[in-house]
């Protein structure tokens, strides 16, 4: 009989007896927690994408101490050290992780056509005319269905209409559009319904009292190193506000006595909604429910005319042609709804480089994906796409560094099909193409991943 430690771990934790609730919700932290006993490094990141609808200007991605230049007089690609305290007003959020960022800016999308919105086409590199025609899969159900999780992605957003499901931005397939959730309290329905299908749980609207004898039992076996970390999982949970009365009874029949109409789940302000959406899929992944998620923020012609009223005077619809017009009001006040997002987006950092995995952290593991579905501005017609990337990889270079790619025509210049072969190089599944490509341009410049980005 083997007694070494390391396998009583193994044994232990491969081995736990869960209820019902536990097998669905502690059985992927428990796995993690197993993997990392063993010594065994992931071997996909996960992935966050954030979409922000109604452009991106690349002047708000530039760093304040560096001459901008405009995409027709960029002749060759150029590589420059990014430094937290010289990022713009939109990036100042996640100052700190300025060298685990990757900034891109040049990169060619007319392939996805132009418009208000190419819907679907961010995701999935390919003209869905107006969001009329959904050609494949995006890359986030790609990515998602090679994870092997209990969901293979889940799509949260925040919609003009005052819709709980919009179809606009995520595909699983031809024709077939994934269904993205815009109100907070029935996105936490679909992803922790499952334990409300038991009797038991209707008198018990909290999901860590439903879990607790699992929680319990896991926690007298396991060593000190481990009960630490699964602390640190469950916490991710309190954090959507499941132990408190600020989300509906998982039976659906009623609300509770506590429950509040201005809570962020329940509340009908975008910011709120964003602020609830980011949290929720902050626990979905550290609870290892899915390795991919996609929030989208007012993604789709039909779902991007907001109006963020706490930042902002006016919708998005009038502020994008007023951004075109050059109007500095307009443009700080998109600013300042961009920096809402990396706000957003720091604070999900923050949570996963809290928690620790393999011989680093969940940060160390996970790649966020920021840009907009009408590429660099209002009215669009793709002809650069600026990104952010944050996180770590084992794959990818993301080390503090502002790629700016030759215009069209130019030797060097690439389209965001390479883009989205990248990230499935991340995720050990190299492909040299994705998405629709360009007629007439070489192999080079729209197949295989971006060189700059891999390690």
């Amino acid at each position: 009989m083997n007694n070494n430690p390391v396998f009583a771990r193994r044994r232990f934790l491969k081995g736990l007896s869960l209820g019902v609730g536990g097998a669905t919700y502690l059985a992927p932290i428990l796995h993690s927690l197993a993997l990392g006993a063993e010594g065994v490094e992931r071997k996909s990141p996960r992935f966050l994408f954030v979409l922000e609808g109604n452009g991106l200007p690349p002047a708000q991605l530039h760093p304040r101490n560096l001459p901008f230049v405009a995409r027709e007089d960029r002749k060759q690609l150029t590589t420059h050290r990014l430094e937290g305290e010289h990022l713009p007003p939109s990036l100042k959020p996640v100052e700190k992780y300025a060298d685990r960022m990757v900034v891109l800016q040049g990169v060619n999308g007319e392939v996805c056509g132009g418009g208000h919105s190419t819907s679907h086409g961010a995701l999935g590199a390919y003209n869905t005319l107006d969001g009329k025609v959904i050609h494949d899969a995006t890359i986030d159900y790609v990515l998602g269905r090679n994870a092997k999780t209990v969901f293979e992605h889940v799509v949260l957003g925040i919609s003009a209409q005052d819709r709980e499901v919009v179809f606009n931005c995520s595909a699983t397939g031809p024709g077939q559009s994934a269904a993205t959730f815009c109100k907070p309290a029935a996105a936490y329905q679909r992803i922790f319904g499952p334990i409300a299908s038991a009797d038991a749980t209707r008198e018990q609207a909290y999901l860590l009292d439903y879990l607790k004898e699992d929680i319990r039992s896991a926690r007298r076996s396991l060593p000190a190193a481990e009960t630490g970390k699964l602390d640190l999982y469950l916490d991710a949970y309190e954090n959507i506000q499941v132990r408190n009365r600020r989300v509906k009874e998982l039976a659906g029949k009623k609300q509770l006595a506590g429950w509040k109409p201005g809570d962020r789940f329940g509340s009908a302000l975008p910011e709120d909604r964003l602020d609830a959406h980011f949290e929720l899929a902050t626990t979905t992944l550290v609870s290892g429910l899915t390795d991919v998620v996609t929030i989208a923020s007012g993604v789709g012609f039909r779902h991007f005319n907001i109006q963020f009223s706490k930042l902002a005077s006016q919708s998005k619809h009038p502020m994008g042609h007023a951004i075109i017009g050059g109007d500095k009001a307009a443009i700080a006040e998109a600013e300042a709804i961009r920096a809402f997002h990396f706000q957003l987006i720091a604070r999900t950092m923050d949570k996963l480089a809290s928690i620790p995995e393999g011989d680093g952290t969940m940060l160390d593991n996970t790649i966020i994906v920021y840009l907009s579905d009408s590429a660099d501005t209002h009215h669009t017609r793709c002809l650069e796409w600026p990104y952010v990337l944050l996180g770590g990889s084992p794959r990818l270079k993301l080390d503090g560094r502002y790629i700016v790619y030759p215009t069209r025509g130019q030797s060097g210049w690439r389209t965001v099909n390479t883009i989205h072969n990248s990230l499935l190089h991340a995720a050990g599944l190299p492909a040299e193409s994705f998405g629709h490509q360009m007629k007439g341009i070489r192999d080079e410049i729209q197949k295989g991943p971006l060189q700059e980005l891999l390690v």
